[in-house]
């Protein structure tokens, strides 16, 4: 009995480790589930006067049914709708295992800014992650485009010039104006002589008026500020009337036109120095 009692606290002790290592032990519930979801979209952003939208996923993605392949345009489904601009094609551009997409838009007409793009996965299978977990096919993203107003590539040839234009020997008129607020304006005469100026600008909508007004700071080959209006018609190709007049230095009994009064409006000149430019398209 003696005996018994002494191999106690070894017993004891034993069964303590036992019951210690049992609870220390994890249960199958505990360890964390396998993620099966799969990528969402996060952000979509229009930008470069409607030439590209910029499209954020939540992890990298690649096309669905290949070993980590970029995605086409052939991933998704892009629809443009409501206003006055009509999507004619897209581009992606995309590296593998890369979050974020570039698609470049093709859009004709003229944009009012109420235009919503809209971009969803091609199918049930079209865009995947990393471990080949599908997109929700009913993922959806949007975005508007914006007003570009002025922005882009202008140009005014033939009957298109203004009288006053003809008159001075000019064959035909190129202005670009950037979205990063800088112009380059670039005139040709009927003898092949170029003149090339160069400055920034600000351009203005009017409440209530189709007219918008514009200002140019000319830096060079020299200083001058040119102020005037505009008015953008939606057509194959958009075009704008167009007409201003230099404020500084001052030319005497020359006045800028503005909206209120219209086309025709500029002091001396009068219709005259009205001009039509059409819109060309990037290639």
């Amino acid at each position: 009995m003696r005996q018994f009692i002494r191999y106690i606290p070894f017993f004891f002790l034993l069964f303590m480790a036992f019951i210690l290592l049992s609870c220390s032990g994890k249960d199958k519930n505990d360890e964390p589930l396998p993620d099966n979801s799969g990528p969402s979209f996060e952000a979509l952003e229009i930008f470069l006067a409607n030439r590209a939208a910029y499209l954020v996923f939540s992890e990298p993605v690649y096309q669905g049914g290949t070993i980590r392949q970029p995605l086409t345009a052939e991933s998704f489904s892009i629809v443009l709708q409501g206003g006055t601009a009509v999507l004619d094609s897209v581009k992606v551009t995309s590296a593998t295992g890369d979050s974020v997409v570039i698609i470049n838009l093709h859009i004709r007409g003229l944009v009012s800014g109420e235009e919503t793009l809209t971009i969803r996965p091609a199918g049930a299978e079209a865009i995947v992650n990393a471990r080949a977990v599908p997109m929700d096919s009913a993922a959806v993203i949007a975005a508007t485009l914006q007003d570009p107003g002025i922005i882009g590539s202008w140009i005014s040839t033939g009957e298109n010039l203004s009288v006053l234009f003809g008159q001075f020997g000019f064959d035909s008129v190129k202005i670009v104006y950037g979205h990063d607020g800088k112009y380059t304006y670039t005139s040709v005469t009927t003898g092949g002589m170029k003149n090339v100026l160069t400055g920034t600008y600000v351009q203005e909508k009017v409440p209530g008026n189709a007219i918008r007004k514009i200002r140019m700071n000319q830096l060079s080959p020299v200083t001058a500020t040119i102020e005037g209006i505009f008015q953008l018609e939606n057509g194959e190709p958009v075009r704008m009337i167009y007409e201003t007049a230099q404020t500084e230095p001052a030319v005497a009994g020359l006045t800028p036109p503005t909206p209120e009064a219209g086309f025709g409006s500029t002091g001396l000149t009068g219709s005259d120095n009205t001009q039509v430019y059409v819109r060309v398209l990037p290639e």
